[in-house]
């Protein structure tokens, strides 16, 4: 069934290719690798469930054709032995008949950090850095014409590789201040040789070599895309220039396709679009494909927060974009063309936006996930759900985020479930995190359950206190106990006194904090930093203090900084290297937690602490004297955050 959505499931020609949909799942740092940037297995599976899902074309994450010393966020592709694991991957993909392109790129005067002193060699067309002082200023080194002219071929080298791994071609990526970049741009351009020039199409001379050497490797019948980042950045390419360029390639005819996108450079303020969390409307950022549009005859593809079918088929129908590109979407659930396609629109699980386990997990090192999908990043393991050997009389207690996981997974199994919560709504303490400002898309999360658990014929009782006679009168055979956790504040000098509240009493409005907050951060997440700006939004006069070096430093990257420039801007006062000890009639008394001067605060009406819960076992304690098989998950177990509750519950389900 197409009738919903015509234009996003009508065929779309790109180069010596037939796409059966115009859904791309377009290139990111998946970061299933090992450490020197070969791909896993994990990245086979993870790539092969989106092919599964119904993706009409995939692209891999960023490989290099040269050692850069950044293998933890670039693939490798710089030696024959890589070529067995993308057969894999190749094979994987095409069992579905879907095409895959290898994204390919150089990271060129790019610095993230201090990899340059520990190896990572950093180059660049001129000895000139980006003046971004957000990282290090490393100087690079200058490309001489015969290193150039060597990394050209390079290029083509990796292409080759691509051919003989059964891949369908390669997308080069243009922008992110990466080496493609400082050679278009004027700034860090300077050459006096074939590679420099006063326009943009004398600076093209390093593009239009590789992709000319690319396309010699590749030959007719595969496809050459590129992929365009708009850095937003006087000194690396701006849209305007991506206009320019696009025009230019499509009147030479070399490349099938253009897909632009907003590059990540270092600066917070820029970067964070690159991976748009819900401070980004749906859509917003078509303007991006409708401008090269205007100027090529061929293929475009447009992507940012395309989080909906709908969303998806209206740029489309509006022609700002010919396919659509989607990475978090498919990270939330890969089956979103099949289910999209089938009218099954009520069943996929839309990407929330929040960024957690996506780019939260690149930027602690891990591979990604998805807040409340737990098969993402484990489809290896979990993709098939095996039916249970025994059907059994299952009860969970807690509809939060654990509970609904697990009763929703036991179902699936094939386990009669009853699902018990004392609340009106489930959702648990999504409820409390959906008020903070801008956090209202939580509310998804808890809407998908709500559409789920009662097509699997779920039995859910809400207002209801489990309590062991209430537990036990359903004579279960398996309990899974997700019954969450109690509000903790940090054991100090007069924690109990009146005025003191965990961040759980101020936005449940339990609480009725005074004119002026201090708000205390002890865990360094989302938990005290967004009720900040709760409080900031409705008139109070705030401090944020923590005793760690930055304010939530465990957030991830691009809704931290949205976070913290709201911060900034609302006159919150943000106090690093600080911890409470004591809180007096008059005042608190704190420490720097490197010198350990003590500090005196006074001025506030009341504080609030971000301090996470307690496990709430007293259930457990009292059902384990009456029953055999209970199961602790969730902030029962340890509290945690949404993603690890997920994946309790959906772990334990699986073992019933």
């Amino acid at each position: 069934m197409t009738d919903g959505f015509p234009r996003l499931f009508s065929p779309v020609a790109v180069g010596p290719y037939t796409l059966r949909n115009r859904i791309m799942n377009t290139g990111h740092a998946a970061h299933h690798q090992s450490g020197d940037g070969t791909p896993s297995e994990a990245y086979v599976h993870y790539l092969r469930e989106r092919a599964k899902g119904g993706a009409g074309i995939i692209v891999t994450a960023h490989t290099v054709p040269v050692y850069d010393g950044e293998t933890s966020l670039s693939l490798t592709n710089f030696h024959d032995g890589i070529l067995p694991i993308y057969r894999r991957i190749a094979d994987a993909v095409h069992e579905f008949d879907v095409p895959v392109l290898a994204q390919l790129g150089h990271r060129g005067r790019r610095v993230a950090d201090d990899s340059a002193f520990i190896g990572r060699p950093v180059t660049a067309p001129s000895a000139v850095p980006p003046p971004d002082f957000s990282v290090p200023v490393y100087m690079p080194h200058e490309l001489s014409t015969a290193e150039a002219e060597a990394l050209v071929e390079s290029f083509a080298t990796a292409a080759r590789r691509m051919r003989l791994s059964g891949f369908d071609g390669v997308e080069l990526a243009v922008g992110m201040d990466y080496l493609f970049a400082n050679f278009l741009h004027p700034h860090g351009n300077r050459r006096t040789d074939k590679y420099g020039g006063g326009t943009l199409a004398e600076r093209m001379t390093f593009l239009r070599e590789t992709l000319e050497a690319v396309r010699s490797e590749l030959g007719a019948e595969r496809i050459l895309g590129i992929r365009l980042y708009d850095d937003v950045m006087d000194y690396s390419l701006k849209l305007v220039d991506l206009v320019e360029l696009s025009r230019l390639l499509d009147r030479a005819s070399l490349v099938d396709y253009f897909n632009i996108w907003h590059g990540i450079v270092p600066s917070p303020k820029q970067g964070r679009m690159h991976w748009p969390s819900y401070y980004y409307g749906p859509g917003a950022f078509t303007y991006l494909p409708e401008a090269v549009k205007a100027v090529v005859t061929r293929p475009v593809v447009g992507t940012g927060r395309m989080d909906s079918p709908a969303v998806a088929e209206r740029a489309l129908a509006d022609g700002k974009a010919d396919i659509v590109g989607m990475a978090k979407t498919l990270i939330a659930d890969p089956h979103f063309p099949n289910k999209a396609r089938a009218g099954r629109v009520e069943d996929i699980r839309p990407c929330i936006a929040c960024t957690q386990a996506c780019v939260g997990h690149v930027d602690i090192g891990l591979g990604v996930g998805c807040i409340y999908n737990p098969v993402t990043g484990r489809e290896k393991d979990w993709a098939v759900l095996p039916p249970a050997e025994a059907r059994k009389k299952v009860v969970v207690v807690g509809a939060g985020p654990a509970g609904m996981e697990a009763a929703r997974t036991a179902a699936l199994r094939g386990h009669d479930v009853l699902l018990m919560d004392r609340n009106r709504r489930m959702g648990g303490q999504i409820d409390l995190v959906m008020k903070a400002p801008d956090r209202g898309s939580f509310e998804e999360i808890i809407l998908w359950f709500e559409r789920q658990l009662p097509k699997l014929g779920v039995e859910i009782r809400l207002r209801t206190e489990a309590t062991v006679d209430t537990v036990l009168e359903a004579r279960p055979d398996e309990i899974v106990l997700a019954t969450g956790s109690t509000a903790w504040l940090p054991e100090i000098g007069g924690a109990d006194r009146p005025g003191v509240f965990s961040a759980r009493d101020v936005l449940s409005g339990h609480a009725a904090p005074g004119e002026s907050v201090l708000v205390v951060d002890t865990l360094g997440r989302a938990e005290a930093a967004t009720t900040a700006d709760w409080l900031a939004a409705r008139g109070h006069r705030v401090e944020l203090l923590t005793g760690l070096e930055t304010v939530a430093p465990f957030m991830p990257s691009p809704t931290r900084h949205h976070l913290l420039e709201k911060l900034m801007k609302a006159g919150v006062a943000l106090t690093t290297h600080t911890a409470l000890w004591e809180i007096g009639e008059d005042g608190a008394e704190a420490y720097n937690t490197v010198t350990w001067e003590p500090r005196t605060i006074t001025g506030f009406d009341c504080v609030v602490f971000g301090s996470g819960g307690k496990a709430d076992t007293r259930l457990h304690r009292e059902l384990s004297a009456h029953h055999g098989s209970l199961h602790l998950v969730g902030d029962c177990f340890q509290p945690r955050d949404i993603e690890v509750a997920v994946v309790d519950g959906h772990r334990v389900a699986r073992g019933l």
